[in-house]
């Protein structure tokens, strides 16, 4: 882990030193007279979690490779440390980098760039930034790594956890209001993103996707409401492409033996696997807090609007009181997916005697049969979590917090069996400790 810390802080670095250049020119100015101000902060976690279902992995995020199995103590899944190096150049001009280093998409332990960019700011309602950024989709979503900012252990696992692309390499223009006693803010944001969701033991990469979106906030002194809207449009769909050429031959034989609804059913399903796919968000949340009471409640819509159609919906709530350093809390959080109601009708009987030239037909049937419910599954998700637990800040800028989760999942693409596959009913309970800090 130390070994990649160096190379974490070179992101970092070399990430700022260009945006600092970049900054300066544009001001006209040499880099030795500009009068810049630095700053170093970062923050940390050290978690450990732990469960009791047999043949089942725990995972926050499906961009995680591994979860954490039953009856071992896992200190990866939490566990994170982040550098960032902010440089305020000018008035108008400054600079932020933030590297991440926790367990990586394929279990092992490196950094990577969440935040790399240049900001200009012309007036007091205009805000610019280029590079590396966020995609700010969810509430707080722009702190998802930072445990400390959040009262519980971590954010809803139902909900961010299914947020894979959570950075793009483009631009986001924000403009600002006082409105009553608070601020207003319209954000607009676009660019490139890269990433990978793993399922069935298999890594599916977005090797070039686009992101654009908006958020519209209110930010007042107990109360800020967030809406948000996103679409991704990826160029590759690989989960789906080994079904394309199964449901062309059905196609086809199911057209020579005269089965025209079967064979215009496969023909749609095989025209609709295209090598591109759209994703859609749509959320609303808010956060209130006032004296030791405060409440938090999210909800998301998803869609995909290429094969095979999947429609489903996120929520969370959490409620917590302060006493004190103490401040027990309470969650819940359900998510949903599932795809379009799209007929095959596979249970047709099959001729006897098939001419030579359709002789693989059966087969090719009895594939899609077991292929076509498999590989439509991968993203079928039906989960309900519900947590308690205490977080209790130790001294400035540190917090431990102590956790259980009871999650009920009918069908879950989170949870993994022993051999990394989406797995079918399960129910655990999760126990989770962590140790959060900034500095």
């Amino acid at each position: 882990m130390l070994t990649v810390i160096p190379r974490c802080l070179a992101a970092v670095a070399a990430t700022a030193l260009c945006a600092t250049s970049a900054a300066v020119y544009a001001q006209g100015q040499p880099a030795a007279e500009a009068d810049a101000r630095w700053s170093v902060s970062g923050f940390g976690t050290l978690g450990a979690a732990w469960h009791d279902a047999d043949d089942t992995q725990f995972r926050r995020s499906v961009d995680q490779r591994r979860g954490t199995r039953a009856n071992e103590l896992d200190f990866g899944i939490d566990s994170a440390l982040g550098v960032q190096i902010h440089g305020a150049l000018t008035p108008q001009w400054s600079v932020l980098a933030q590297a991440v280093m926790n367990q990586g998409r394929h279990g092992e332990w490196g950094p990577h760039l969440v935040w790399g960019f240049v900001k200009y700011v012309p007036n007091d309602w205009l805000e610019l930034r280029a590079g590396r950024l966020v995609t700010d989709i969810y509430l707080d979503g722009d702190s998802r790594h930072v445990g400390y900012a959040y009262t519980a252990v971590r954010p809803y696992a139902d909900v961010y956890g299914r947020l894979t692309y959570d950075n793009f390499d483009g631009l986001d223009a924000t403009v600002q209001h006082a409105l009553g006693d608070g601020l207003l803010r319209f954000k607009l944001f676009g660019g490139r993103t890269r990433g990978s969701v793993f399922l069935n033991d298999r890594e599916h990469p977005v090797k070039v996707g686009r992101s654009f979106g908006a958020t519209l906030d209110w930010i007042g002194p107990e109360l800020s409401l967030k809406l948000s809207w996103g679409n991704m449009v990826t160029t590759r769909n690989d989960i789906y492409a080994p079904l394309r050429p199964v449901l062309q031959g059905v196609a086809e034989g199911a057209h020579a033996l005269g089965d025209h609804r079967l064979a215009a059913q496969a023909s749609t399903l095989a025209s609709e696997i295209a090598n591109s796919n759209r994703i859609g968000y749509l959320g609303a949340a808010l956060a209130w807090e006032r004296g030791p009471l405060s409440l938090q409640l999210m909800g998301t819509d998803m869609s995909m609007t290429v094969f095979p159609g999947f429609e489903g919906w996120g929520a969370g709530a959490t409620a917590a009181y302060r006493m004190g350093r103490w401040k027990p809390y309470v969650t819940w959080s359900r998510s949903l997916l599932d795809p379009k109601d799209r007929p095959l009708d596979l249970d047709r009987p099959i001729p006897p005697e098939l001419p030579p030239d359709l002789a693989g037909y059966p087969v090719a049937v009895g594939n899609l049969r077991g292929l076509y419910p498999t590989i439509t599954g991968y993203t079928r998700h039906d989960q309900t979590t519900i947590g308690a637990g205490v977080r209790y800040d130790v001294v400035e800028n540190v917090a431990l917090k102590l956790q259980v989760d009871r999650i009920d999942a009918k069908r879950s693409s989170a949870l993994l069996d022993d051999r990394g596959y989406v797995t079918g009913p399960r129910a655990l309970t999760v126990f989770s400790a962590t140790l959060d800090f900034v500095f």
